[in-house]
């Protein structure tokens, strides 16, 4: 029992480990600093995608990008809902439930209403009305995209978590028994211990952050970029505690055998 404990703890530090690794391979827009055409129109002023410019001469041309932007906007909505929906990442129910509804039953019906509208407008005036609602009430880029990201890393992360904190009384089990043994345990016992302050370290990055990711709706942008901003460092924080964790778990792993 003795022995085979160390390979017990290292294939469940190896799953945690694995996971950590994967949970941030999601894209960087999701991050990033509004700046291209689509998020800056998120501000107060105006852009060729919330306003068109548009004339009679050029209504075909102003038509074809908004009929275009809102493509890219169901396209992407669609995008969102199968990371939501994906059984292999560790959203909790709730916040799964929360994402599948936003997206779903809210965005993406909302930005497929605009779309015959926009296909129907015959003037500059009513064509403008369809971008600008389809970039102020739904901010499909700047408040969306990085709410499902960060609340997909965050819930990964607070699993991981779990996976150290259900390692640790077995850990803590092996040294023990290793040191009965007549095994010298000095730096098991001092890994162990940054293991415990790094996920401690984590959950601390970690806690409350979904319910406070998920609470931002399109009408609080731009005010609430801050907030993914602060969940961006956060989850980046937590990611180092948790390989440090990981880390750890492997120096126990040698120390023991």
């Amino acid at each position: 029992m003795k022995h085979n404990f160390p390979r017990r703890m290292a294939a469940g530090a190896l799953s945690a480990g694995a996971v950590a690794g994967l949970i941030f391979m999601v894209p960087g827009a999701a991050y990033a600093a509004p700046a291209t055409t689509a998020t800056t129109a998120g501000s107060n002023s105006t852009s060729p995608v919330s306003s068109p410019r548009c004339t009679p001469a050029t209504f075909s041309q102003a038509q074809q990008l908004v009929e275009a932007a809102l493509s890219a906007r169901v396209t992407q909505l669609g995008a969102l809902a199968s990371e939501a929906n994906n059984s292999a990442n560790h959203l909790s129910t709730g916040d799964r439930q929360t994402l599948q509804n936003d997206i779903s039953n809210v965005e993406l019906p909302g930005i497929q209403a605009l779309q015959p509208q926009a296909q129907q407008a015959t003037t500059c005036a009513a064509l403008r009305t369809v971008a600008h609602d389809m970039v102020f009430t739904y901010r499909v880029y700047v408040v969306m995209t990085p709410q499902t990201h960060l609340t997909i890393v965050t819930d990964d992360e607070t699993y991981i978590e779990g996976v150290f904190v259900n390692l640790e009384p077995q850990i803590a089990t092996a040294i023990a028994n290793a040191q009965a043994a007549g095994k010298n345990v000095t730096a098991a016992q001092a890994a162990f211990g940054d293991l415990k302050s790094q996920v401690s370290s984590a959950q601390g990055e970690t806690a409350g952050q979904s319910a406070q990711i998920l609470a931002q709706t399109p009408s609080g942008y731009p005010g609430n970029w801050q907030v993914f901003l602060a969940a961006r460092t956060n989850a980046t924080n937590a990611h180092s505690d948790l390989h440090a964790a990981y880390a750890d778990a492997q120096q126990i792993r040698t120390d023991l055998q």
